[in-house]
Order: C-alpha cells, then sequence, then structure tokens
C-alpha cells in the first residue's frame, strides 16, 4: 500500500453568518485505515462530512485526494474520485432489488436505452465475491435486515470504485450481532485498501474496529491518535470537556436504590401477548430505576408499547397504584400518570418542523386550554422552565425542534413528559444516537426525576449504559423475562453471559 494519504482536509473552516461551524479541522485518512471520527452534537462532525463529500464548499481550507487537490463543493466530483458516504438512515429504494440498487442511476445498458442485465448481473456477482458479501441479488431491499441493507449501500458505493467509505452512525438501529457483522465487513474492506471513516457515539464500537481517532469539539480538531494509545476516560474527556467528563465518571458511582421507596408503582403478572411475549411478571418502584435489557428482537418494545396502551395485552394483569389497569388507548395510560418516550424520537415522539415550546407542551394541552383557545403565554411560560431545568440549548422555546442536535431533540421529547410530571416515566432506548455528553445530562435528569419520587423504567440494548444507570435490571430473551437483578450484584460480564445464555 502506498503512504500517500487517499483523502485529507487541511485547514477547513466554515462560517455562516456569525457562526463558525468548523474551524481549521483536519482530518487523514491512510490506505486501509478505519479512522473514528467522534465529538459531542454540534461538535463539527457533520459539517467536516459534508465539505468531505462536497455537499457543502468550506470558507477555506483544502481538500486533496490521492495528493491532488479536489473541487469543493462538488459531489458529484467527489464520487467521481472515489468518496462515498453510507448514512444512519438507508438511501435505497426499499421495493427494488439488491441488482438495481447497487445499479441505480448507473445501471449497463444495450442499444436504445435498454439495461443490459446480464452484464449487470455479472458485474454485481464479481463485485460480491470479491469483497466477500453474502447478498441474494434478487432479493427486494426492503427486505432485508437492517445489516443486509448497509451491505447493499456499501457495495453500491464500491460498484462506484469508492477508495474512501464514510460511515455516519452507521449502527444506531443494529441488534449486537448485527454490528458484529459490519465490522467484519469493514475489516475486510480494510484488507483491500479501502479506507474508511467510521462516525459513531458508541465508543466501545470505535475502539473495536478503529485503528485510529479524530476527536472533535466545538468545530476543531482536539486530538488525533492511535487508538491502541488512548484509554477511553481521556477520549470522553476530550469530547466533552472537564465538567462532563467527571459527571460521567460520577454517574458510575451512583448509589443504586433497588426497590426505591419500597411502594409498587406498577405490577405486572403474567403479562401475555399471543405470539409476542408469554408470562411477563414484575413489579416497578416508586423511587428506582428498573432497566429491561436484551438482545434487540427480545420483544421488549413491544412490552413497553403494551403497559402504555398502545397495543393491548391477551391475558395476565396489570396494576397501576394498586388499581388494575387495562389500557385501551394511552390517552388512558396518561390519565393515570405515565408518560412514554418511544424509540424514534422523529417518526414517533417529536412533531420535527413545529417549535420547542409546542413540542414540550404536546403532552399537557388540557392543561393550557382556555376555553376554545389554547394560552401561548403559559405554554411558553411552561416550555422557558423545562428549557432551563434541562439545559437545552440553544434556550430558544421559538426555535423549531428540527434545528436542535440529537441531543437536544431528545431532551425535549423527556422534556414534554416533565412538564405533565408523571408518576411513571417509560422510556425506550432513551440515548440511542446521541452523545456521551448528552447522555450524561439525560442519566441525571432520569436520576431526578427517581429521586423526586417517580418510578422510571427504561428499555436500553446498551449494556454500559444499564450497568451505570440501573437501580434493578431484567433480563428479556424472546418475549420472555428471565432474570431480575440488584443492579450491585451483578457485573457487566455475568450480564452479558446472562442474555447469551439464555438466548442460546
Amino acid at each position: 500500500m502506498t503512504d500517500r494519504p487517499l483523502i485529507r482536509g487541511v485547514g477547513l473552516t466554515k462560517v455562516y453568518g456569525h457562526l463558525v461551524a468548523l474551524r481549521d479541522a483536519n482530518l487523514t485518512v491512510m490506505p486501509g485505515e478505519a479512522r473514528g471520527l467522534i465529538g459531542s452534537n454540534g461538535a463539527g462532525k457533520s459539517t467536516l462530512i459534508k465539505i468531505l463529500t462536497g455537499a457543502v464548499a468550506p470558507t477555506r481550507g483544502a481538500v486533496e485526494i490521492a495528493g491532488e487537490a479536489a473541487p469543493l463543493g462538488d459531489p458529484k466530483e467527489m464520487i467521481r474520485r472515489g468518496v462515498a458516504c453510507i448514512y444512519q438512515h438507508a438511501n435505497l429504494a426499499p421495493a427494488m432489488s439488491v441488482l438495481d440498487n447497487i445499479f441505480l442511476g448507473r445501471q449497463p445498458t444495450l442499444g436504445f436505452g435498454f439495461v443490459d442485465r446480464a452484464r449487470q448481473r455479472r458485474e454485481a456477482v464479481a463485485l460480491i465475491e470479491r469483497h466477500g458479501v453474502d447478498l441474494d441479488l434478487d432479493a427486494p431491499v426492503g427486505s432485508l435486515p437492517t445489516v443486509k441493507q448497509k451491505e447493499v449501500e456499501i457495495m453500491k458505493a464500491l460498484a462506484l470504485d469508492a477508495r474512501v467509505i464514510l460511515m455516519d452512525e452507521p449502527t444506531g438501529w443494529l441488534a449486537a450481532s448485527e454490528v458484529a457483522k459490519l465490522h467484519a465487513t469493514i475489516r475486510t474492506l480494510k484488507s483491500q485498501g479501502v479506507g474508511v471513516v467510521y462516525i459513531s457515539h458508541v465508543l466501545d464500537e470505535v475502539f473495536a474496529v478503529c485503528d485510529t481517532l479524530t476527536i472533535m469539539r466545538d468545530g476543531r480538531t482536539v486530538a488525533e491518535s492511535r487508538v491502541a494509545d488512548i484509554d477511553r476516560p481521556h477520549v470522553v474527556h476530550l469530547m466533552v470537556g472537564e465538567k462532563l467528563a467527571r459527571e460521567s465518571e460520577a454517574a458510575g458511582r451512583e448509589k443504586r436504590r433497588p426497590r426505591g421507596s419500597g411502594e409498587i408503582r406498577l405490577s405486572a403478572r403474567n403479562l401475555t401477548k399471543r405470539g409476542v411475549f408469554k408470562d411477563v411478571s414484575f413489579d416497578l418502584y416508586a423511587g428506582e430505576v428498573f432497566c429491561i435489557t436484551g438482545l434487540i428482537g427480545s420483544k421488549r418494545t413491544e412490552l413497553v408499547r403494551t403497559l402504555f396502551g398502545s397495543d393491548r395485552f391477551d391475558s395476565g394483569a396489570l396494576e397501576v397504584d394498586g388499581r388494575p389497569a387495562s389500557f385501551a388507548a394511552p390517552a388512558h395510560a396518561i390519565a393515570r400518570g405515565i408518560g412514554f418516550v418511544p424509540e424514534d424520537r422523529r417518526r414517533e415522539g417529536l412533531m420535527l418542523e413545529m417549535t420547542m415550546t409546542e413540542n414540550l407542551a404536546m403532552a399537557t394541552l388540557d392543561r393550557f386550554r382556555r376555553g376554545l383557545l389554547m394560552s401561548q403565554r403559559g405554554m411558553s411560560e411552561a416550555g422557558r422552565r423545562v428549557i432551563s431545568s434541562l439545559s437545552i440549548q440553544p434556550p430558544d422555546g421559538t426555535k423549531p425542534v428540527n434545528l436542535l442536535s440529537g441531543g437536544n431533540q431528545q431532551k425535549v421529547l423527556v422534556g414534554k413528559w416533565l412538564v405533565r410530571a408523571p408518576h411513571i416515566l417509560i422510556l425506550d432506548e432513551p440515548t440511542v444516537g446521541v452523545d456521551v455528553g448528552a447522555k450524561a445530562e439525560i442519566y441525571a435528569i432520569l436520576r431526578r426525576e427517581r429521586d423526586s419520587g417517580a418510578a422510571v423504567l427504561v428499555v436500553s440494548s446498551d449494556l454500559e449504559e444499564v450497568m451505570t444507570l440501573a437501580d434493578r435490571i431484567a433480563v428479556m430473551v424472546s418475549g420472555r423475562l428471565v432474570a431480575v437483578h440488584d443492579a450491585d450484584a451483578i457485573g457487566i460480564d455475568d450480564l452479558v453471559r446472562e442474555i447469551g445464555m439464555a438466548a442460546a
């Protein structure tokens, strides 16, 4: 392999009016290298990637590809020169086959514009065999698991002769086994000289698959290092600064409060939904954080949706504050003091085009109704209190939610329920896609609710999060709750082993 970088960004700066989104940022990727690009939300990662893909022209700075100056702000030319990007949400045509997606928009043709199907298939077969990927070329992309869709996107990029592939949060919705498969594909790409830029908030993944790190904060490149030469505490410190690093470390030392005050807020006995989950029993106490973990697909989400009334259970019993409950709709659960933060904030949790104030009032509109009208003043005052309490940035209630970072969007989603002050707060994957700084802040918010007497139920597949946040931990496998532990009585290795043995 050559010692010449595949791509190199030098002194990249981007200014929007008075806002400096990127300042003198640098990034270099060598052949066969996987470089982690990490930093808190708002650190400048997205702006840097947009410049490298040609989507945005920098205010100043330069990009070189294979030692030659590259045109700035020209996406087609960057693709032609071998730079491709795979985003968190798939950019594929789900009803079309794998074969057609790989060649979408540039199919080989015969005379009169007819597609040369035989040549297309030959080239696709050669491509997937060369890169060791197992794909059914005739399967509709929408029928594939998410990890296979990622592989289709990688093959699509390689069919364009990509030598540098940027991967933006590629595992946001993957199960642990799928993450391992994607990492194996990345290692194959590296062995063939392809350079990978791996953008992720999950430090375990970065340390597992990357050779080098570029760490950003406040629009700057604050450190570059070989992964072997840096440890996790130092990475966290560089990403979020001294204050949040201390808070994140302190979170792991938090005193556990299993069973909280001893008062049962929610009790499930033998809850069953045919074909989904069976005989699920547990108690949720006031003043505790109860985490349900397990592999993606273990039916944790389906369980908590049932607790909130979005789905119905077929048999068993549910009690809230000692009284029977069987919710026909979420409105009935809300009336009994339950709030629910769904996994997909963009589709199910927030009105992205609406303002922060409007989103924060969404679960409590009844409290702001004045006859036929809504009290805008009351909504604004309630919004300001929550924005201040949760340190949502920027603290402007008139700002549309879609302009906020992922971490701040998540705080708005949690905040809309805090306005209502629920006795029971259920959260499904509450920190997926947010950075370590925002995670520490969300953990602090949930502990504050716990300490005020709320019962907090968290579904999470992030075992580091579970071990940091939980007072008690339940393991769910294939629709069954197989174990419940006090958090200080089990270590992460034992938890991994228990999930794996139960799933086997």
